[in-house]
């Protein structure tokens, strides 16, 4: 009997993988070929393993080391599958919720601005905007007690606004699915799911979360790669853009910027490049 026509009926015909599964693959492959490179810096997506587990009890500080060459990268899909390799790798560790994210960013003129945000939204935090302190009150029992200038506090309704997102999905369909859900009633346009994307994408999400949103947003149409793309400090990164218009016609452009070597999300190219970010356990701590 022919050899051909033995490995045909034993095996069946064969088919080809799809081209996301493809680009997923190699995503992976790459992302642990790299995964012993030292970070940059430190941020959620460049995280070591001792600094996640000191995330539970006290603040956070690292060293940047310098990175190495990163291999070429095919396009916006396959940045976005390799940020979501690198994000699934790092060890799972929720914040407690009377932590602080802390967050640093730098604009093009080198000027700075702190954020110091509430993990479960019911503290109170600050931003420090240009040299300028503000409170971020939390929000308690349904109400947000807001200070402002010479002794007098404004109260409100309110929900918390969390910056540690725990419960969120872990798979690219139902994130996307969340994306269109969670807009705050501001619409349901590819412009609202953009602003969505970006505001968790500078909180704190959990591994499996973070890399089911960079793997929903593999899914959203018209992306484009920027490979040459400089942050506001000047830095090197990978830019991911795509046209998004509102319900009245104005057009604007998302991004999202990631480290060349370690995928590591840097900001989102419009509110200063985030210079460092960390669990803190009080305002005014840095990491």
């Amino acid at each position: 009997m022919d050899e051909l026509q033995l490995l045909w009926d034993f095996a069946g015909p064969a088919t080809l993988p799809a081209h996301d599964d493809l680009a997923r693959q190699r995503a992976e492959l790459l992302a642990a070929t790299t995964a012993r490179r030292p970070a940059r810096r430190w941020v959620w997506g460049s995280v070591t393993a001792a600094g996640l587990a000191a995330a539970a009890t006290a603040v956070i500080a690292l060293t940047p080391t310098a990175p190495t060459a990163p291999p070429p990268v095919a396009g916006p899909q396959e940045i976005l599958y390799r940020a979501a390799a690198a994000a699934r790798a790092l060890p799972d560790v929720e914040p407690r919720p009377d932590q602080f994210l802390y967050t640093r960013t730098r604009l093009a003129d080198g000027r700075e601005n702190e954020f110091w945000v509430s993990a479960d939204g019911t503290h109170d935090g600050l931003e420090v905007l240009f040299g300028h302190e503000t409170e971020i009150a939390g929000c308690r029992a349904g109400k947000r007690v807001q200070k402002e200038g010479r002794g007098r506090t404004v109260t409100s309704r309110c929900e918390p606004r969390p910056a540690v997102h725990p419960d969120l999905p872990t798979d690219a369909d139902a994130m996307l699915a969340h994306l269109h859900r969670s807009t705050h009633g501001e619409g349901d346009t590819l412009h609202d799911l953009g602003n969505e994307a970006v505001d968790l994408a500078g909180d704190y999400l959990r591994p499996a979360a973070r890399a089911a949103l960079y793997e929903a947003l593999a899914k959203v149409p018209g992306l484009v790669a920027r490979t040459d793309a400089k942050d506001a400090t000047g830095r090197a990164v990978l830019g991911i853009t795509w046209n998004s218009t509102t319900e009245h016609g104005i057009g604007n452009q998302d991004e999202f910027l990631f480290d060349p070597v370690t995928f590591a999300y840097l900001g989102n190219g419009t509110t200063g490049a985030v210079v460092s970010q960390g669990i803190v356990d009080a305002v005014r701590q840095r990491p």
